[in-house]
């Protein structure tokens, strides 16, 4: 089966062609590709008729350097108009015919509960759904399990973790691969599918947290005991840091991506206090700035998206997850000190992401294209490539359901 993993940034539409394994587990990287365009900001579309030609200029490059037809597409979808939302209820299992006040649990039960709880918060006027993550169950006053089927109870208390989007948002997405000729396709949520990329099962199941910083946006991601918690997108990325530093410096926005890239240490501690950058085209009467000057620009920035990702892990009280490796990845870790700087700011363990098993090539990959691999990852081990429905999620939400009860008995 071949699938095409397609990362829609705010700056470049990145790709990854994938064949997986009869097994369908293994996934291998045939292909790469990348473009560049100008049809979203901060995630979000901003321009129809640019993103169906950059879609357009890579499904046109696939047909030429792949002969075999692409079975699906897995294409991400972001931006701050995602939001998520965490439901909760309880059902009564007694009847009052029955003469048994305890029932035993069924997965018609779970799915009740799931889909009740889904509804406590959802505005189905302006709101599609994207994924449906079930959390915790807890039946009467036991302790919280992750699988009450075949418990006995009176009443069970469920919760999920729903994530949404505006349903103009999704309908300009799909809009855009129909007219391209896609219709084989799945959308998952950019967040997920980069921490899929980096984090493996045991990663999920003692807690994890992920730190992706794009351009124009960051990424974080939550999980405890091997599930999913928070999946956000904030409106802030390197390409801030690159703005400041033209602005500061005087200078034209490619330098200062070439100073950003090169000469930043947002740690300041290993700054050389005798290191003198030179600014090529600078407009100041000095082009001249030490190393501690620079990067204390890049560093004020960079303090900012992280103390914005932090007060959305302590909104979510995940706050004990920090003393766990936290992963970092996506171009703005590729600055010099940034996981330093996370970990001076937060006392924590904080690692570069590296591919996660599952995924093999017969080239390197770039971590540039974690995102695109992720999207792929997270489809195949979620079981949604087989759903005849996916782009209304609802009966895609029915099997996960189904295959999250079964993996867990």
């Amino acid at each position: 089966m071949y699938i095409v993993g397609i990362d829609f940034g705010s700056v470049y539409l990145k790709a990854v062609l994938c064949v997986l394994g009869d097994d369908n587990k293994e996934i291998t990287v045939l292909k790469t590709f990348v473009f560049d365009h100008k049809s979203a900001k901060k995630g979000t579309l901003s321009d129809m008729e640019k993103a169906k030609d950059v879609f357009g200029r890579l499904l046109e490059k696939i047909k030429n350097e792949f002969s075999e037809p692409v079975d699906m597409y897995v294409i991400s979808i972001s931006g701050e108009n995602v939001s998520s939302y965490t439901g909760t209820t309880t059902i009564p299992l007694w009847k009052q015919e029955n003469e048994e006040r305890r029932v035993k649990i069924t997965r018609s039960h779970v799915k009740e509960v799931i889909n009740t709880a889904k509804m406590t918060a959802y505005n189905k006027d302006d709101k599609t759904e994207i994924h449906s993550v079930p959390q915790e169950f807890q039946i009467d006053d036991q302790p919280p399990t992750l699988n009450p089927v075949d418990m006995s109870g009176i009443k069970l208390k469920g919760s999920v973790y729903v994530i949404q989007t505006d349903k103009a948002h999704r309908e300009n997405l799909t809009e855009i691969l129909k007219s391209v000729g896609i219709d084989n396709y799945r959308i998952v949520f950019s967040p997920l599918a980069t921490a899929e990329s980096v984090l493996d099962e045991e990663d999920k199941e003692g807690g994890a947290i992920v730190v992706s910083i794009g351009d124009q946006t960051t990424e974080l991601a939550v999980y405890t005991s091997g599930i999913n918690r928070m999946a956000k997108v904030i409106p802030f990325g390197s390409g801030n840091i690159t703005r400041d530093l033209k602005v500061v410096l005087k200078t034209d926005y490619r330098t200062a991506e070439d100073i950003k890239k090169n000469e930043v240490n947002v740690f300041l501690k290993d700054t050389d206090p005798e290191k003198i950058i030179n600014i090529p085209g600078s407009n100041s009467v000095n082009s001249d700035f030490s190393e501690e000057y620079v990067s204390k620009i890049a560093e004020a920035r960079l303090k900012e998206i992280y103390e914005f990702v932090m007060k959305e892990v302590y909104k979510g009280s995940y706050q004990r997850l920090i003393h766990s490796p936290v992963v970092i990845t996506g171009p703005g870790s590729r600055i010099r000190g940034a996981e330093k700087l996370f970990a001076d700011m937060n006392n924590s363990k904080t690692v570069s992401g590296t591919l996660s098993a599952g995924v093999k090539s017969d080239f390197e990959i770039s971590d540039e294209y974690y995102s695109a691999i992720g999207l792929v990852k997270y489809a195949v081990l979620n079981g949604m490539l087989n759903e005849d429905d996916e782009t209304e999620n609802k009966k895609g939400f029915l099997k996960w359901i189904k295959q999250f009860i079964s993996d867990l008995v």
